[in-house]
């Protein structure tokens, strides 16, 4: 090739990759894509059209290809402590977390003061369930960046990861500051704590279905210290908390109260309560069943156990289903009755996989947490990944079996096989990211166990 095809390839290449910048200030990912792919294609040993791409392929949640991307740039330019940290969140985003570390640990190494490569390695083994070296990560960043909300944030996370409430819950407020969470503007004085007996507090929502359940249970503790409480939920929550004590008047999510006297958001109270390890309001049921007379959930003949499913919920910020082609040792024994409390999407899952004849689905009847409460007081035993299933079976105090990934929330915690918050729940957890075998089959023989003992 001669050097004038060589010099115009460069400047389109360059042309490429200024398009893709210009898109990505002005957040136009999938157009950042193309510019900085183009470039990438051009001029393969330009390593910053490849990071340049790999962010912006990640940002699209295609982190396979942006790990070949950032991999490329390292061949071209090794050692770049930028880069190695990209790298370890994209392989991070893929589970794949020894190699992430192992990146990560490397850019430390090489940026020793960049916080940011340091929050990096902190959150990569808070994954790990490398607790204590993460908390020290960032306690250090904390202190470097008082103001910084996320990393304030994820302190708190990983002081609930440990246990410790009373400085993890204060530390959850920052999520008030998170930038993906634009505050409210509520009128009047915020609750700060304190004495309650004879004033009206409003209680707004904030966060989504798993979160409400959670910790709903602490409106009848308030309302035993003498609060009227003005509650709001969304609207599929509505008929399960209208009977809580306290509640004087139930606000579907963007409806004005009624007056009170003092608000504050719904997932601070168990800051404001002072909430400590040891002090976990776990009394259930904290919530009733909602009459449903006409509901029949059937018993075959030969049937020993009723069991509820859900193997799918949202991916995002992690992806917490189960394949059901995976849950499928669940189903071997025909003494179980399986009815699918699956909605969305993944209810098509059934039919799929052909299971629509062996398991019964209830979607078409659960329009409402009131209508799955009803269907879940009904069935002998809940399994369910880590979603507002899980929360709600808890909360009514019925057996749960909840599979959880390898890396689970805070509320989980990462050995046990008990739950703090809710009694009747039992755990069952991955052994490594991609062993989604190992707890399933220990399901099986657990149910196995409760079918023998029924029996008897």
């Amino acid at each position: 090739m001669s050097a004038g095809a060589d010099t115009a390839i460069e400047a389109e290449a360059q042309r490429a990759f200024a398009m893709g910048a210009e898109a990505w200030r002005a957040g136009q990912t999938e157009r950042a894509t193309e510019g900085f792919g183009r470039a990438a294609l051009l001029l393969p040993g330009w390593a910053a059209a490849h990071v340049n791409l790999g962010a912006a392929l990640r940002r699209l949640g295609r982190a396979e290809a942006a790990v070949v991307c950032y991999r490329r740039a390292l061949t071209l330019e090794p050692d770049q402590a930028a880069t190695l940290s990209n790298l370890g969140n994209a392989l991070r985003d893929l589970g794949r977390l020894e190699e992430s570390e192992a990146a990560l640990r490397r850019a430390a190494a090489l940026a020793p003061d960049s916080i940011g490569t340091t929050y990096n390695l902190a959150l990569a083994l808070r994954d790990r369930r490398q607790h204590d070296e993460a908390t020290a990560l960032l306690e250090r960043i904390n202190a470097a960046e008082p103001n910084n909300a996320e990393y304030r944030w994820d302190l708190a996370l990983s002081r609930l990861y440990q246990g410790d409430y009373p400085r993890g819950f204060a530390g959850y407020e920052a999520r008030l500051g998170l930038a993906r969470n634009p505050p409210r503007a509520i009128a009047g004085e915020r609750w700060h704590g304190g004495a309650v007996a004879g004033r009206t507090i409003f209680l707004h929502s904030e966060q989504g279905f798993g979160d409400a359940l959670q910790f709903i249970r602490y409106v009848p503790l308030l309302a035993a210290r003498g609060a009227a409480i003005v509650l709001e939920c969304l609207p599929e929550l509505a008929e399960l908390f209208a009977g809580l004590p306290g509640v004087v008047a139930l606000v579907k999510l963007g409806t004005p109260p009624p007056p009170y006297d003092l608000w504050a958001p719904l997932a601070s109270l168990p800051h404001l309560l002072a909430t400590s390890f040891a002090t976990i309001p776990a009394d259930v049921p904290y919530l009733a069943v909602p009459a449903r007379p006409g509901l029949v959930v059937p018993r075959p003949p030969g049937t020993t156990l009723a069991v509820g499913l859900v193997w799918a919920g949202k991916t995002t910020p992690r992806d917490r289903s189960w394949p059901l082609e995976q849950l499928l040792p669940l189903l071997d024994d025909p003494r179980i009755a399986c009815h699918s409390l699956q909605v969305g999407p993944r209810a098509a899952d059934l039919a799929r996989l052909g299971l629509d004849l062996l398991v019964r689905d209830a979607s078409a009847a659960l329009t409402s947490f009131a209508d799955t409460a009803a269907v879940m007081a009904r069935l002998d035993l809940i399994i369910t990944i880590d979603t507002a299933t899980a929360h709600l079976a808890g909360a009514l105090g019925r057996p749960t079996w909840v599979v959880l990934r390898y890396v689970s929330d805070w509320r989980w915690r990462d050995e046990p096989t008990d739950c703090p918050w809710y009694p009747t729940m039992r755990l069952f957890r991955q052994p490594a990211p991609d062993d989604f075998a190992t707890p399933v089959a220990e399901m099986a023989r657990a149910l196995a166990t409760l079918l023998s003992d029924k029996d008897q």
